[in-house]
């Protein structure tokens, strides 16, 4: 029985209420009268404890102040370890309904890279489909040959907002990257950084809007994907991409991975959380379209196979609220590793000393990024 079932409210209420009926049935009522004085104090102090521990759970079951028994366990650490759902081989193994990238095919000849003797290469990326427009920056790993028959996972790197591409490249993840990699613990992979927002003012929470509105769902889940197998030698299969963002885009990295299982096997989320939070100029959901971008439900009722490292914090108002709901509903195929921290803001300084253990347990968790 999970902290936050339905049921455990039941069990407790019931308890309380036969504790209760004995206290005011006065039973027993055999026995001395110091052995009698005796269990009805006890009995009253089972009851008392029996309504506290009631409060407590409905509370909890309101504003999920604890995801688990293990959080709860853990409430006076500085961080505590929680897994939810099922289990890597489960995530390789399961069926997925789409497409994916298998129809999708790389050109024996490249496209020329716009700066032939860089890591690092910027473009700029035109959908006419989705709408779409904004600068991509691809860094390759060391080595990287486009005339080669090698082929190479890909980490899809998502920024925060309001920022931009360069604001997930002045942080330490490509840094972490290339460093676990000379260490043979992350294989070399190729890290695309597209810009998420599309237009770069709007605040889009990644998803597709109405006619002439934004189709950022699109323009990540599809078009850009399809833009990197068509530019460069990488691997199809959806076990070898994986998304990884902070705040803003690791929402979007939950939303892709999980609504497009097809493409994404894998995401790490770093102070994100399970349903849009738009800005109060903009919110192109309706009542229809909102429950599909409800995380929360949607690793409830139809778990995708998706391995997932989460990061959230307990002082996050952002981050927190809807985290701890994904985190005491989530169930197999999906499959959650979380570290959520007693202390911390909404801010870079409480994520960035925890980007080397999420891409370790990527490296552990989908075997094509095994160093």
């Amino acid at each position: 029985m999970e902290l936050t079932d339905t049921s455990l409210l039941v069990v407790l209420a019931g308890l309380a209420l036969t504790v209760f009926v004995l206290v005011v049935a006065g039973l027993p009522r055999r026995g001395s009268t110091a052995v009698r004085a005796v269990v009805r104090g006890g009995q009253v102090i089972v009851l008392n404890l029996l309504v506290v521990a009631l409060c407590g759970a409905a509370l909890n079951d309101e504003y999920l102040f604890y995801s688990s028994w293990g959080d709860l366990a853990g409430s006076g650490s500085a961080s505590v370890q929680v897994h939810h759902g099922g289990s890597a081989p489960e995530v390789e193994a399961a069926a997925v309904h789409g497409p994916g990238l298998h129809g999708i095919l790389t050109p024996k000849v490249l496209p020329p890279l716009p700066q032939p003797h860089s890591r690092l290469q910027t473009y700029t990326v035109v959908d006419a489909r989705a709408a779409a427009e904004g600068q991509v920056y691809v860094h390759l790993p060391v080595g990287y040959d486009p005339h080669s028959p090698r082929t190479y996972p890909v980490i899809l790197g998502l920024h925060g907002f309001p920022s931009g591409p360069k604001g997930f490249l002045r942080l330490n993840f490509l840094r972490t990257i290339d460093a676990l990699t000379a260490e043979h613990r992350l294989a070399p992979s190729i890290v695309v950084v597209p810009r998420i927002d599309t237009p770069a003012s709007l605040d889009t929470e990644c998803v597709n809007g109405g006619p002439g509105e934004p189709q950022t769902d699109t323009w990540l889940s599809h078009d850009i994907p399809s833009w990197v197998v068509r530019h460069f030698r990488v691997e199809r299969t959806r076990t070898a991409w994986a998304a990884l963002g902070y705040s803003y885009g690791a929402w979007c990295a939950a939303s892709l991975s999980m609504r497009h299982p097809d493409v994404l096997g894998a995401a790490v989320v770093l102070l994100g959380y399970f349903r849009p939070d738009f800005s109060p100029a903009y919110d192109p959901l309706t009542s229809a379209t909102q429950e599909g971008y409800d995380l929360v439900s949607l690793s409830h009722t139809a778990p995708p196979p998706v391995a997932m490292w989460v990061l959230t914090s307990r002082e996050d108002p952002l981050s927190y609220p809807t985290t701890s709901k994904f985190l005491s509903v989530a169930r197999a195929p999906l499959d959650v590793t979380a570290t959520v921290l007693a202390h911390g803001g909404h801010r870079d300084s409480v994520f960035t000393p925890f980007v080397p253990a999420s891409l370790l347990w990527l490296a552990r968790t989908m075997p094509a990024f095994r160093g």
